[in-house]
């Protein structure tokens, strides 16, 4: 019953940042202000709607396994790619913490389960991933079988051995082809005493061997690009859409909390917030969650090899530190971009209305020497959109912390830029 007592719904995700962190930046970077006066609707002229470009619609979705017993044993969050077939495939842990280490209690996923039964995973899971989800499955080890059956025969190479809720071996470590009924054998095991970070590598294993096995696609006619994606109303309508295609395949990185921020001891496994800003920015940025009181970005890391070969850094190490600095002075971060034209000396920031203007320009302690303008083309739900320059780079060259190195995707996932359909603004 203490688990129970320190949970409870969220209508909206919680963020926590040092107050007074949020205050000595915001004295040059006054995002909090801009955005409420962005945000008013008093004055406006209905008139002087501007055309607006939108991000295309990426089904997102998520598969959740549970042993014999009834434990969450795994998760896969699942997204198509735009108006077509393949996607990305994103293992999570389910030993997640929900709470984020926002609160004085930690809520891994696995025990939301336990105690309130699998219905309760869905909003924990968007919770956790700050990712809209369109469909959750929570399947047993029958129906996550078949929806592996159309893969066929999968190379995995498993960390350690994959254990039971009974402690039997279900699969030894090492190099192996599985079909289905295998991989979902391994997908369903939750051994309790052992840390799910550790049976999380297996999980790993399998989807990243399940992606690789796809190929180019199960469909090899494959569906027609009719330029605007069909609605999924199923988990089995958008697993069909995503192995018909390329997949990407991507793990997450996670830490164990300290003592004193784990009270209960639990089995918790804390997600990196910037790291799943740049992956779901990259691959569904309709769905990424804003959580915080600052304005909404797209962040464009799109340097050349040669503008980075002395830095140590790649465009993605590069997008994760701006992305950091954006996140710690409370702004969001809803796309992300690493590819594109190579940038110039100076930083450059396109906002969505000249009120934004102002506050924004003290963004160069952050950033460098920067630009800032009014974009001709907003985006749907971003207030800024911040192309980096090589000034960032040697701001970044001469802070004291040495480059941060983001592991990459086995595949890389499918960058997700607006579409060049308009809208209409209100």
């Amino acid at each position: 019953m203490t688990a129970l007592a320190g949970r409870r719904r969220r209508a909206t995700l919680v963020v926590g940042i040092s107050a007074v962190a949020v205050l000595a930046i915001a004295a040059a970077l006054t995002v909090l202000g801009a955005v409420t006066l962005y945000n008013s609707t008093e004055g406006a002229d209905p008139g002087g709607a501007e055309a607006e470009l939108t991000f295309p619609d990426t089904p997102t979705g998520a598969i959740a396994a549970l042993d014999a017993e009834g434990n969450l044993a795994s998760i896969a969050v699942l997204v198509v790619q735009p108006a077509s077939q393949g996607g990305s495939v994103v293992a999570v842990p389910v030993s997640a913490d929900s709470n984020g280490v926002s609160g004085p209690d930690r809520l891994p996923l696995a025990e939301t389960v336990a105690l309130q039964g699998p219905d309760a995973l869905a909003r924990e899971l968007e919770i956790t991933t700050r990712l809209q989800l369109d469909q959750v499955e929570v399947v047993d080890a029958a129906g996550l079988a078949a929806l592996l059956e159309p893969v066929g025969e999968i190379t995995v190479d498993l960390p350690s051995d994959v254990t039971d809720s009974g402690g039997e071996t279900v699969a030894e470590a090492g190099a192996a082809t599985i079909d289905a009924e295998q991989a979902a054998a391994i997908l369903t095991a939750r051994d309790p005493d052992v840390p799910a970070a550790r049976q999380y590598g297996a999980a790993a294993a399998v989807w990243s061997g399940v992606a690789a096995a796809i190929g180019d696609g199960l469909a090899a006619d494959g569906a027609p690009d009719t330029g605007a994606a069909a609605p999924l109303d199923s988990v089995d309508e958008l697993v069909e859409r995503l192995f018909g295609g390329r997949v990407g395949y991507r793990s997450l990185r996670s830490t164990a909390p300290p003592a004193a921020d784990n009270p209960r001891g639990v089995d918790v496994a804390v997600l990196d917030p910037v790291e799943l800003t740049l992956v779901f920015g990259q691959i569904a940025p309709a769905a990424v969650a804003a959580p915080n009181a600052g304005l909404t970005f797209r962040v464009v890391s799109s340097f050349s090899d040669e503008q980075l070969a002395a830095t140590g850094r790649t465009n993605t190490d590069v997008a994760y530190a701006a992305i950091a600095a954006l996140q710690f002075v409370g702004a969001n971060v809803l796309s992300v971009t690493t590819s594109g034209e190579a940038p110039g000396e100076r930083s450059r920031i396109a906002v969505a209305d000249q009120s934004l203007v102002p506050g924004t320009e003290a963004a160069d302690v952050l950033f460098g020497a920067l630009d800032v303008t009014v974009g001709e083309r907003p985006i749907a739900g971003v207030d800024a959109v911040l192309t980096l320059g090589t000034a960032y780079l040697d701001l970044l060259a001469s802070s004291a912390s040495p480059p941060s190195t983001v592991p990459a995707p086995t595949s890389a996932p499918t960058s997700a830029p607006p579409t060049s359909t308009e809208t209409t603004s209100d």
